[in-house]
Parts: C-alpha cells; structure tokens; sequence
C-alpha cells in the first residue's frame, strides 16, 4: 500500500507564535531621550544666556561659560524644569506608545488592577523601597563615592528652595516622575522585553536601562537597584499601579527629608552606618514579607499581544 494513502497520526507542527517586536520600544526610548536632552539643552541654553546678560559675562569665553553652568545646575529652579521635561516627556511617550497598538491601552501598559494584595503589603513596599535607596544612599557616603555624584547633591540642595518652588519639585519630581517612568519602564518597556526574553531578562534590561537615564556616577547604580525592586512589584502583581504609588511615595520621602532633615552627607559616619544596618534589615524584611504574601489567583495578566 501506498504510504502516502494511509492517514497519519502525527499531529503537525503548528506554526511559531510570531514574537513581539522590541525595536518599537527601543525607538521609543531613543525619541524620549532625543527630546529630553534637547529641551533640556534649550532650557539651560537660555538660562545662561539670560544669566551672561545680566552680569555681563562674555559668552565667548569657555572658562565663564563653564563656571556658569555649575552654577546654574544647584539652582532648584534648573532640578524642577528637568523634572517637569522628563516626566511630561516618559508619560507622554507612553501613552502614545500604548494607544498605537493593537493591545487595549490599559493592558498594554498594565495599568488594569492586576493581582490583589492586602493594604498592609502596599505599606510594606513602600517602606521597602525607601528603606534600600537610603541603605544605599548611606553605604556611598560611608565608602566616600558620594563626593562624585552630582544628581544627589542637587536634589540635597534643593532644601533652599522657596515653598512655591518646593511645591512644583514635589509635583514633578515625585508625582509625575514617580508616574511617568512607572508607565514607561515597567508599564511599556518592561511588559514587551518580558515578552520577548522572559521575566528575568526584561526585567534587568528595563531596570539597567532606567538607571542609566539618571546619568550619574551614583545615582545611576541607586536607581538601577531600584528598578529591579519595582520592576518585581510589577511582575508580582502584574500591574504598574503599586510600582507608581511605590515611587512616588519614595521621591516625596527623599524630597522632604532632604528639606526637613540633616543632610545625611553631613551626618556622622555612625549616624550613617545605624542608617545602612537598619535600612538594609527593614528592606529584606519587606522583601521577605511580600514574598510571604500571596495573591489572589488569576487576577495578574502579564500577557501582550504583539504590536
């Protein structure tokens, strides 16, 4: 008998799922960087113009040019138009990212419920997340690496501030910081890579990648440590609603302790180093307790159709 006549029990091979494209995320990011260096170059182009102006510098010669700029940069004024430039420009990136594809904009950016956690544990990762960046914060100026950033040194002197300027450096740098990097880096970055390399990897590109934005010697390595921590939130929970509420709520912390506290560089190495040990036990006991923490089953959809 001919073997083609008899039917076979083989089942074929179904085609491979076509794989989420990650181009269209990297495009994004290098669009919303082009223009937050670009607008922010236009900012600081006019601040030492007007500055030159009015003290009649020469803009012509480099040394005062260059003198000019450290200057401008400590000023709290120069810290809330980065911050109102990158967060209007990471929500709005987002949010158009998200509406161009096919995938429902909530589900695209996970920004549905996602799974359900008791209220004590949103308290936990709050507290965890303020606990290591301090940790953190304490260890480079015990190690005296903290003399070579200048994104936390800015932020420390931002305790000068009036309280209108004060006010807007809350609004920017903590509430639409805290929302626009959680909708681009674990709502649209993070979702896709994940997608397409698995938790692990997606989720240390998307952390690695939102360190790197905050180019700064130490500040870099601080928020890179950070992403993973609310990157897992958003894995575990699978929405960025708690990651936001986590980062906000951090920003607000280290902007008002900055405002109300003793500088930390300026406390005693002892001071420092209680503030390491107890942070560093408080954030392992958060990470622990939410492990601990289950979830309600089915409600966490990290799943993207592919756009």
């Amino acid at each position: 008998m001919d073997s083609q006549s008899e039917p076979s029990n083989v089942p074929m091979p179904s085609a491979p799922a076509k794989p989420p494209r990650v181009w269209t995320v990297a495009l994004a990011f290098v669009l919303a960087l082009g223009v937050i260096m670009v607008v922010g170059s236009v900012i600081v182009g006019i601040a030492v113009t007007r500055e030159l102006l009015r003290t009649g510098g020469n803009p012509q010669d480099p040394a005062a040019v260059t003198a000019l700029l450290e200057q401008l940069k400590f000023l709290p004024w120069v810290l809330v138009a980065g911050a109102a430039v990158s967060s209007t420009t990471f929500i709005c990136t987002a949010l158009l990212g998200g509406a161009l594809s096919p995938q429902p904009l909530r589900e695209r950016l996970r920004l549905q419920a996602g799974a359900s956690l008791p209220a004590w544990a949103w308290g936990v990762a709050v507290v965890g997340c303020i606990a290591l960046g301090q940790a953190l914060e304490s260890l480079s100026i015990l190690t005296g690496v903290w003399q070579w950033t200048t994104a936390l040194k800015v932020v420390e002197e931002s305790r000068q501030a009036p309280p209108g300027l004060f006010a807007l450096l809350l609004l920017f740098g903590a509430v639409g910081a805290g929302t626009g990097e959680e909708l681009f880096f674990r709502g649209y970055m993070q979702t896709r890579l994940v997608q397409r390399w698995g938790r692990v990897a997606g989720l240390a590109v998307s952390a690695t990648v939102f360190g790197l934005i905050h180019m700064d010697p130490i500040h870099t390595p601080i928020a890179l440590v950070l992403g993973v921590f609310l990157g897992w939130l958003a894995e575990r929970t699978g929405s960025v609603r708690l990651p936001i509420v986590v980062h906000v709520l951090n920003n607000a912390t280290s902007f008002l302790l900055t405002r109300y506290v003793t500088p930390f560089s300026q406390m005693p190495a002892s001071a420092n180093l209680s503030l390491v040990v107890g942070c560093s036990l408080l954030a392992v006991g958060a990470l622990v307790l939410l492990r601990r923490t289950s979830t309600s089953p089915g409600e966490a959809r990290t799943e993207l159709a592919s756009s």
